[in-house]
């Protein structure tokens, strides 16, 4: 017996990443066979006949509307054709001018992030703006590794020496992956250190350390109680 797989994709508003929404919503139609349609009826291969192209046109069609808002859809639906709809989408949401190629850009230089944002929020960032500039068809010069270690805050510092020292060459896959590694090695040491401050202080320990410090450590403290209270319901 086979399964019919769902897939939703969130109605594009005008205001979100078209770039994103597009990635998405392509998918649809290549799963219903529809997509060729969007190459415009000029790629039609000789072999099809029009009743057949002009189907998978409108079922496009109305795919492509399915996910669109009342607003966006307003600027569209004179578009007879799923190529015009197309089109006219990426015209009016991803438009290729100097002056939104040098925002984005802009964006890019000057990403910084704040003391105590997580890392992977921060690749999240840093990510969806290169996708930006890779939809508009910017060719970046500079060297995104370094761009990116140029971005997380003073408390990165001796890291970024460290990835940087000795080396020739950097890709930035890599460097992604160790701001994702170290991130997790604080996580665990907090919660270890958490750990080791709960046990002093149920103890009666008066040396339980900094209060600044267990401020900080509070988050990682009522997440490693939770924790163990949650384990020792299901061992009961």
């Amino acid at each position: 017996m086979s399964t019919t797989t769902k897939f939703e994709v969130e109605k594009f508003d005008g205001k979100s990443n078209f770039l994103l929404w597009k990635m998405r919503v392509t998918p649809l139609l290549v799963k219903e066979s529809i997509h060729k349609a969007l190459l415009g009826i000029e790629k039609k291969s000789l072999k099809m006949e029009d009743d057949e192209w002009n189907n998978i046109d409108l079922r496009a069609k109305m795919t492509i509307i399915l996910c669109l808002s009342d607003a966006v859809f307003y600027n569209v639906m004179n578009e007879e054709t799923i190529a015009g709809f197309w089109s006219r989408l990426e015209s009016l949401y991803m438009t290729k001018n100097l002056s939104n190629k040098l925002f984005i850009k802009k964006q890019l230089f000057s990403l910084q992030t704040k003391e105590g944002t997580p890392i992977l929020q921060h690749l999240n960032a840093f990510n969806r703006i290169l996708s930006d500039l890779l939809a508009l068809e910017v060719k970046l010069e500079e060297d995104k590794a370094l761009m990116l270690l140029s971005s997380p805050p003073s408390s990165y510092d001796h890291l970024t020496i460290t990835i940087i020292y000795g080396k020739e060459t950097l890709e930035l896959k890599d460097v992604m992956q160790v701001l994702q590694n170290n991130e997790l090695m604080n996580m665990t040491d907090s919660t270890e250190e958490s750990q080791d401050w709960l046990s002093r202080a149920r103890r009666g320990d008066q040396r339980v350390g900094d209060p600044k410090r267990m401020q900080m450590l509070l988050p990682v403290m009522l997440t490693t109680t939770a924790g163990i209270q949650g384990s020792s319901r299901k061992i009961v």
